[in-house]
């Protein structure tokens, strides 16, 4: 097949891209021209990228569409005016993709539960991760991150459903958290299997007949027990069907779930998790040395997210001060959130936020953009200056959110970037 996917940097759309190139498929696409993380990763693949334009869209593809766009972006409109065959990323995925899908779903940790399940099943499973990486593989087995914007999640029926929290993120969409339960119960339907955070205490309100919660409370079907902590992660047990010990070789308690959900989906599959690992995804606490300082690039935009990340780097740098380049993601979040990021920032040492990354959900807003700065007046702007004096001393630097903040690092100069 000849595939064309029109928003291909996005990080669902670019693992979509290299599974079918796996595949053997022909694969091109065209986004924005701005730089993304996922390109370096499309380069490596040689899937060529080109900049929208109506000249593009021919006959002879299968055009697949970011989520993302619409009948505003140039080529959809070509693509709908020839009537040439497309589908949505996640109509694609749901109708033409014929697996068993193990879904990844939950407002926080989608990403990376489901980049340690692929690691667990190893070469046993194609996978589509929010972080850029796909792969295909000869296997009837698909490891997908389920994102519940918009319910396009409901386009998936899972052999498992993993649920590993659920809270209001996309407000734009869900205006309540009935609401936004009610979907995840939509999806829940459609599974054969949930494997539920019981410990969340809205994940742990979704039916279903063939439901196996986790966590750290007794009432749970898996029990997890920290035996002890150590520089690097943590050593458990978890109780399941019979007794199982080994490391979480990464902190925070957030990546204790993370861990166990995608340990227990491998063993509900009927395989033995690998467990010799301890990468992360993409945009997930990715560290570079720099002159004196330490570098981390982190994906986190959400207050639980935020505060999440804060637990694991003060435990794995207690002696170090934690400065914070922040850039909010999209008005309607920030603002609904605004208590929430002012609390999740205030556990930082020095704080420097820059203007809103609007994507492609909204417009930019000079009125927005004076709240947004309103609400995070107590915080300083992001200035060369500050950039300039990065790595002067022994602490870290922490560029945050789902946006163009890791774009400073690049300003830095590459010499003294490790």
């Amino acid at each position: 097949m000849k595939y064309y996917l029109v928003g291909i940097k996005g990080t669902g759309m670019a693992s979509l891209a290299k599974l079918l190139k796996d595949w053997g498929h022909f694969v091109i696409g065209s986004d924005v021209d701005d730089d993304y993380f996922t390109v370096n990763a499309l380069k490596e693949a040689h899937i060529p990228l080109l900049s929208f334009d109506e000249k593009n869209i021919t006959d002879g593809f299968f055009y697949i569409i970011g989520n993302a766009f619409d009948e505003a972006n140039i080529e959809v409109q070509t693509i709908f005016k020839n009537n040439y065959r497309y589908l949505y990323y996640h109509e694609f995925i749901g109708h033409n993709l014929p697996f068993k899908i193990i879904a990844c779903s939950g407002t926080h940790g989608k990403t990376t539960t489901a980049y340690l399940l692929t690691n667990f099943l190893g070469k046993k499973c194609n996978y589509i991760i929010g972080d850029g990486e796909g792969g295909g593989y000869n296997s009837n087995l698909l490891v997908l991150e389920a994102c519940e914007y918009k319910e396009h999640f409901l386009s998936y029926f899972p052999e498992i459903l993993i649920i590993n929290n659920i809270e209001l993120d996309h407000t734009d969409y869900y205006k309540s958290k009935k609401q936004l339960i009610n979907a995840f119960q939509k999806v829940a339907k459609q599974a054969k299997i949930i494997l539920v955070n019981g410990d969340d205490k809205n994940a742990r309100q979704i039916k279903h007949p063939h439901k196996i919660t986790f966590g750290f409370k007794t009432k749970n079907d898996a029990t997890i027990k920290i035996l002890s902590t150590t520089s690097n992660g943590y050593y458990i047990k978890l109780k399941y069907q019979n007794n199982n010990y080994f490391k979480v070789p990464y902190l925070g308690k957030h990546m204790i779930y993370n861990y166990v959900a995608g340990y227990l989906a491998t063993k509900i599959l009927g395989y033995e998790p690998r467990l010799n690992h301890q990468q992360l995804p993409k945009k997930r606490l990715m560290s570079k040395k720099y002159k004196n300082a330490l570098i981390i690039d982190d994906y986190a935009h959400h207050p639980t997210e935020i505060k999440a990340l804060y637990e694991t780097l003060s435990l794995t740098y207690p002696n170090k001060k934690i400065n914070v380049i922040f850039q909010p993601h999209t008005y309607e979040r920030t603002l609904h959130f605004k208590r929430d990021f002012k609390r999740a920032l205030k556990l930082f040492d020095v704080v420097y936020v820059m203007d809103v990354f609007t994507s492609k959900r909204e417009s930019k807003s000079i009125a927005l953009q004076k709240k947004v700065n309103k609400v995070f007046k107590k915080f300083n702007k992001i200035d060369k200056l500050v950039i300039d004096q990065i790595g002067a001393l022994d602490e870290i630097w922490l560029f945050l959110g789902a946006g163009l903040a890791s774009d400073l690092i690049n300003q830095l100069p590459d010499e003294n970037v490790k």
